[in-house]
């Protein structure tokens, strides 16, 4: 019923219902009506946030158009004052990938609960990890490091495009779509499948560029929820500038790296090899590459051995490119991480014992055990294992095998 006091807006409006119907409306709006049905109907939606694994999600952010809630401890929310009909609900929360979902609200009282997926590509300033899901605790975090720019078409290198999956921005490492693929699932393979994948741009082989990887592992664990990323044991594979990178790196924090793998780098610090000594590294030469790099990676590579460190020294065929014999750079990586990570989550890197590997000959190809290796040990190249020896003489062009003695 209209109330009276505005009986006079009805006395000089006509008769026609034609006329008096928008009038009508106008002032059923204004009493809050919706015509002659009464209250515009509204809904409540209720419910709680969980993980996939089950447990609560607390500080979640949970959107509906203008309205908004935060989960509280227990993971619920409630939204108030809602239109009925469909919606979309949006969540977010730090360490998960948002979801949005498509409701259908009825008046009054709806429940719904949501279930978040944890974040898998995490960003820090210019680094990207990769978090395989599922994983209640991370070994070792696979550290890929790209040269300063691509020899053939001189654009910049990028390892992050490999770590996430895809192919776009600038070259990584390995440039075809196939190379890419090949090692992002080999190395997911790696410390049975608990590993992070790291990739950046260009790190430099000084005090800033080491620093920028510490703070991102540590900004990783922060967003991630896995503190261990913050101390994590890292294996570096790197190429050209990146390589030397991955050395200098192991000099200075050699008790944080498991293993390196350095490629064709042309610019390895020439002097003491200092806390890489300890670590165990493969050095890797294009035969067509420059003189210089060729050089200065021989050169790092004899007065570490010299110092019995754990290293490697391999020649491929070919120009500047990474290493295409992924054979031997997972075999290689996969014995120096079984040999390396801790026992017990959370320890220290475990030492190389030098007599429980094999040798190879730089002058023959030739490979035996420690014990029965008849030439000079600290010229030769040390190898974890057996399968290791093998594939380090597949490329040294050898025969010889010397198992027993």
């Amino acid at each position: 019923m209209i109330p009276r006091a505005r009986g006079t807006i009805l006395v000089r409006v006509s008769t026609s219902i034609r006329t008096l119907a928008p009038v009508l409306g106008i002032l059923a709006a204004a009493c809050g009506q919706n015509g002659p049905s009464g209250p515009v109907p509204t809904a409540t939606i209720s419910g709680v946030v969980t993980a996939a694994s089950g447990a609560v999600v607390e500080r979640a952010s949970v959107t509906i158009g203008s309205s908004t809630a935060t989960t509280a401890a227990d993971g619920r929310f409630e939204l108030e004052d809602l239109p009925v009909g469909s919606a979309t609900i949006v969540t977010s929360a730090p360490g998960f990938d948002p979801r949005s979902e498509n409701v259908s609200l009825t008046e009054g009282s709806n429940e719904y609960d949501v279930v978040l997926t944890p974040q898998t590509l995490l960003t820090y300033q210019n680094a990207v990890a990769y978090l395989p899901q599922g994983i209640a605790e991370y070994r070792a975090a696979i550290v890929f490091l790209p040269g300063l720019r691509d020899p053939a078409t001189g654009l910049p290198l990028d390892s992050r495009g490999l770590v996430r999956g895809t192919s776009d921005g600038a070259c990584s490492i390995w440039c075809s779509a196939q190379e890419k693929a090949t090692v992002r699932s080999g190395a997911l393979e790696l410390a049975g499948g608990n590993v992070a994948l790291i990739g950046t741009t260009t790190l430099l082989d000084d005090a800033g560029g080491y620093q920028t990887l510490l703070q991102a592992l540590s900004e990783f664990g922060a967003q991630s929820g896995h503190p261990e990323l913050a101390n994590i044991p890292i294996f570096f594979v790197g190429h050209s500038m990146g390589g030397c990178t991955a050395y200098g790196f192991s000099r200075v924090h050699g008790a944080r790296v498991a293993g390196f793998l350095t490629m064709k780098g042309g610019c390895h610090n020439a002097g003491p090899a200092q806390a890489a000594a300890d670590v165990p590294g493969h050095f890797l030469i294009g035969d067509l590459d420059a003189p210089h790099r060729r050089d200065n990676i021989t050169a790092v590579f004899e007065a570490g051995r010299a110092a019995e460190a754990p290293w490697a020294i391999s020649i491929d065929p070919f120009h500047h490119g990474p290493i295409l014999d992924f054979d031997l750079m997972f075999d290689w990586i996969d014995a120096v991480l079984t040999a390396r990570l801790p026992l017990t989550p959370g320890g220290p890197l475990r030492a190389i014992t030098e007599p429980d590997g094999w040798l190879g000959d730089r002058s023959n190809g030739a490979v035996a055990t420690w014990a029965c290796y008849g030439s000079t040990r600290s010229t030769a190249s040390w190898l974890p294992s057996q399968e290791t020896a093998l594939d380090w003489q597949r490329m040294a062009g050898g025969s010889i095998v010397v198992s027993g003695c």
